[in-house]
């Protein structure tokens, strides 16, 4: 049976997450890292699903607390663009997640990782 495949888009402080931390989710999961989640573009999300991923997730800092001030919110509306897209095409929307992750706490990075596994396996349930 093929695994899952998840693409994590992350700011680098949400995440230092190893591949030993996300090894019980049983899913392929790669992990893009950029120098702040506001640079993250709709076209890296729709990208990620055009190269196999059956899930994105894109995870910030936390409201408020954004190295970069507004990099987070700025992602936040970038998610929701690409949600938008995705229900314009027939594709179910909440295969895109946004998560915001407190500064380098690997195991809010890896809960929001597993959350959006639950979540592709409930998609794949229903469909």
């Amino acid at each position: 049976m093929l695994k899952s495949k998840l693409t994590v888009l992350c700011c680098h402080y949400t995440n230092e997450a190893t591949s030993q931390d996300l090894s019980d989710i049983p899913a392929e999961i790669e992990i893009k890292r950029y120098p702040c989640s506001g640079r993250i573009e709709v076209v890296d999300i729709l990208k990620a699903f055009e190269d196999g991923a059956e899930a994105v997730l894109v995870a910030g800092c936390e409201k408020g607390v954004c190295h970069n001030r507004t990099g987070s919110a700025r992602a936040e509306k970038k998610v929701e663009l690409a949600r938008e897209i995705l229900s314009e095409i027939d594709m179910n929307p909440e295969r895109v997640r946004m998560a915001f992750v407190p500064r380098l706490d690997t195991g809010a990075f890896v809960a929001a990782v597993k959350d959006t596994f639950e979540k592709l396996l409930e998609i794949k349930e229903e469909a």
